[in-house]
């Protein structure tokens, strides 16, 4: 039997994959899509901040403050370090007034805050070692990059900076 089409013409049967090969295609576009929308759903929320509207509103607070604590004049030296190939450390900061005296006698915080698990984050309390500087030693959970919150308190003074460290 012969076939009378032109050379140019297929028959149906050998060019009927071209409309599945599209729908193959999409098909995966929008599997691999949704795959990545549930890891995303089921993974860290993203919630930068907890009461953010509360923080909002106590907006010209944390002005006030900012500018008491730059008329306040201190400033802080952080050092943070990991025993090699350990997940033991220490956190030492050095606190100056404003003619470069140290700021002895007040009370310190770090807060190390994980920036991908917030589930890792903890609080340590400083100890005062003379001088100006205060001390504590860490074992960290994982090493990595760390935002290090210290808060600093003598009397009505408040003194808050932070610095982000990578501990490896």
């Amino acid at each position: 039997m012969t076939d009378d089409r032109p050379a140019g013409i297929r028959s149906a049967s050998r060019s009927s994959w071209i409309p599945w090969a599209f729908v193959a295609f999409f098909g995966i576009v929008v599997g691999v899509n949704g795959a990545m929308i549930w890891f995303a759903t089921q993974s860290w929320t993203g919630l930068a901040t907890d009461e953010a509207y509360q923080k909002g509103l106590d907006y010209n607070a944390n002005i006030d403050q900012a500018a008491a604590q730059a008329a306040l004049g201190w400033s802080a030296a952080v050092e943070v370090a990991l025993i090699k190939d350990r997940f033991d450390g220490g956190i030492e900061v050095t606190l100056t007034d404003a003619a470069g005296s140290p700021v002895d006698g007040a009370s310190l915080t770090a807060g190390f805050e994980r920036p991908s698990d917030e589930t890792a984050d903890f609080v340590l309390p400083l100890q005062p070692r003379g001088t100006g500087t205060y001390a504590a030693p860490f074992t960290l959970p994982m090493v990595g990059a760390w935002n290090v919150h210290l808060v600093a308190r003598r009397g009505d003074d408040l003194y808050v900076v932070d610095s982000r460290h990578v501990l490896r």
